[in-house]
């Protein structure tokens, strides 16, 4: 299982000690949204469905496959069930405890790997925030989610090769690992909005956390080429400003290729002062928006401070 390589024998075994086997039929109800939360599921083989009813009554519908971890999200935050787990064909794997999650966690690097998991299982039960752009287009705003990048690649929505270029700074198209990074985040140090119309995402801003420096992230955004000219890419700075509010980040920094006017435009906005790096590449760093600069209705602003603490302030 993804979530235990690299870990050694010896630290495994104590935890394989205290699992019991498990084995499902069809349909049958593992754990239920409401319910107290006593233990998780590790699974072998079978798939399960996770279903999710929101405050709002939004149904969502989630599915899990071998090697994956089921349960956790409540025993992490110390909160009834988030959600209804039935198998949707035979299953088998391994049920522990509290005391065997609390092994679990405790083995080095297990826990790191086990917040990125559960962050983006939360991501996939959030009901996207309704928005309105400049030109009055009515989309909706999410965290990034696993599946994205196959949604970009294989969507309806076009990129074009200027777009493309404009964004990674090289001719070639993203590969599928690059492409992957993009939308397997942590929601902390790499945190990620995305623009849908419908089901597919048009538009994109993430930061990412510098090493040396925790306070500066590097941010960077795509829109789709028919959704360009609509104050998309201003949204999404000003929104990801709050995230990276709610991050610890105080500044940006930023780094593109000198004729990229769209996002050079957005950057002077809030007072980019830009350097030349190479040949017709350049970089600024800018003090991350506050509130008051953004523009956003009090409740828009409200409703994205609360889905950014969601997903980074997941464990408390």
């Amino acid at each position: 299982m993804d979530i235990f390589e690299g870990c050694p024998t010896s630290d495994l075994a104590p935890l394989a000690a205290s699992l019991q086997p498990l084995r499902a039929g069809p349909g049958q109800v593992l754990m239920k949204q409401g319910e107290e939360a006593v233990s998780f599921l590790l699974i072998s083989s079978g798939i399960v469905e996770i279903t999710h009813v929101g405050d709002d009554g939004v149904v969502i519908v989630e599915h899990a496959f071998p090697g994956m971890l089921i349960g956790e999200i409540a025993l992490l935050r110390h909160i009834p069930r988030t959600a209804t787990v039935t198998t949707a064909g035979p299953l088998t794997g391994w049920i522990g405890d509290n005391d065997a999650f609390v092994r679990m966690v405790h083995i080095p690097g297990v826990m790191e790997r086990l917040l990125r998991t559960v962050r983006q299982r939360l991501a996939a039960f959030i009901t996207p925030i309704p928005i309105r752009v400049r030109d009055g287009t009515h989309l909706m705003l999410r965290p990034v989610l696993p599946g994205d990048s196959e949604r970009t690649v294989h969507g309806h929505i076009q990129f074009s090769s200027e777009t493309l270029y404009r964004r990674f700074m090289t001719p070639r198209l993203p590969t599928p690992a690059l492409m992957h990074y993009l939308s397997e985040v942590d929601y902390v140090d790499h945190f990620v909005w995305v623009v849908i119309d419908g089901s597919d995402p048009v538009a994109d801003a993430r930061f990412v956390r510098d090493e040396a420096d925790r306070s500066v992230a590097e941010i960077a955004f795509t829109v789709a080429d028919a959704y360009q000219g609509r104050g998309i890419g201003t949204f999404l700075v000003n929104a990801l400003s709050i995230a990276a509010r709610v991050a610890g980040v105080e500044r940006f920094s930023a780094r593109m290729l000198s004729d990229n006017l769209p996002m050079r435009t957005i950057m002077d906005h809030y007072g980019a002062v830009w350097q030349r790096e190479d040949i017709g590449v350049i970089t600024t760093v800018i003090d991350v928006p506050r509130r008051r600069d953004h523009g956003f209705r009090r409740d828009v602003a409200a409703q994205i401070e609360h889905v950014a603490r969601q997903m980074i302030e997941v464990v408390g």
